[in-house]
């Protein structure tokens, strides 16, 4: 029975990392020079819709210039690179000091992660060898150089980790794989960084070769008999994504997926704090719920017996 995997940004939470609204506001405080800029991600459902409209040169009428664009870009990577600096400074993944209910004990359960996160939490703290349940001597990258992140310390990672997009080779079955959907803040191909914010994500990642694979090997995850699905702190405001998920449980009805949230299944109805787009609503029920957590993972590994029993349940 395959286990997999699939993070948001309300996963890196747990570790003090932001979501997109908190980034929204570190943002606001780098464009305050800016005021052109500044008004359009303050007057924008997200700073992502801010970015949409920005290189689509459509900011209430008045475009913007390749420089202004550019700084806009800017901004959101020094955002991001705040919040790695913060995750980079903590001593482990941790949140329980019971070795039995470590995160990275939790992480190592499942068959592959798939995120959507492109900060470098699990690259600064995650290593899945060492855990008694399972055989993984470690956990890999597909497709990037290097596929296995150095044995440095995560300081040092983060002065220094410029990965290179290369080709997916065979799977590596003593290794975990681990696919950044969205791409991350530390790689970079011929044509530049992958990247993926702002409006347009699913025509970027079609043209996209290592992107456009990791899609493909999440939607061949769906398809297998018996797959069980967690999904952790995603808040369903990603069309392209829901539309995955949703297609892939009509298709295969054996799909459970376990929602860890405080929203918990109702997350869907709401996409975060704006209304999910019209095409999850009405296929909601088509989604088979085998369980789901509204609580905080510092909580769940902070000694919470019942959640935690709970939570593991979904491995067996």
């Amino acid at each position: 029975m395959p286990h997999i995997l699939l993070t948001g940004a309300g996963f890196t939470r747990n570790w003090g990392g932001w979501l997109a609204k908190e980034l929204e506001g570190d943002l606001l405080g780098r464009l305050a020079t800016h005021p052109k800029l500044r008004t359009l991600v303050q007057n924008s459902p997200t700073y992502e819709n801010a970015l949409e409209m920005a290189r689509s040169s459509e900011s209430g009428g008045a475009a913007l210039s390749a420089d202004q664009v550019n700084a806009l870009e800017q901004a959101i990577k020094e955002s991001f690179g705040a919040m790695n600096l913060a995750l980079a400074q903590r001593k482990s993944l941790d949140l329980s000091p019971e070795y039995a209910r470590t995160a990275a004990g939790f992480l190592t359960s499942f068959d592959a992660i798939f995120t959507l996160n492109q900060d470098l939490l699990l690259e600064f703290h995650y290593y899945a060898a060492g855990f008694s349940h399972r055989n993984f001597v470690g956990s890999y990258y597909p497709g990037l150089q290097p596929a296995v992140v150095p044995a440095t310390t995560p300081g040092e990672l983060f002065r220094h980790l410029n990965r290179r997009v290369g080709t997916i080779g065979p799977a590596d079955p003593e290794r975990q794989p681990i696919y950044k959907l969205h791409g991350s803040v530390d790689w970079q191909d011929g044509s530049g960084g992958l990247f993926v914010v702002g409006g347009g994500k699913e025509s970027y990642i079609r043209g996209k070769s290592i992107l456009s694979q990791y899609f493909d090997l999440f939607r061949e995850s769906l398809s297998r008999p018996n797959t069980r699905l967690m999904i952790i702190g995603y808040g369903w405001g990603d069309d392209h994504v829901n539309r995955l998920i949703f297609d892939a449980s009509k298709a295969n009805h054996s799909l459970g997926i376990f929602h860890v949230h405080p929203e918990g299944r109702d997350a869907i109805h709401r996409g975060g704090s704006q209304p999910v787009v019209p095409y999850s609503v009405p296929t909601l029920s088509s989604l088979k719920c085998i369980g789901e957590s509204r609580r905080l993972l510092t909580t769940t590994f902070g000694g919470d017996t019942l959640e935690y029993d709970k939570l593991m349940r979904f491995f067996s």
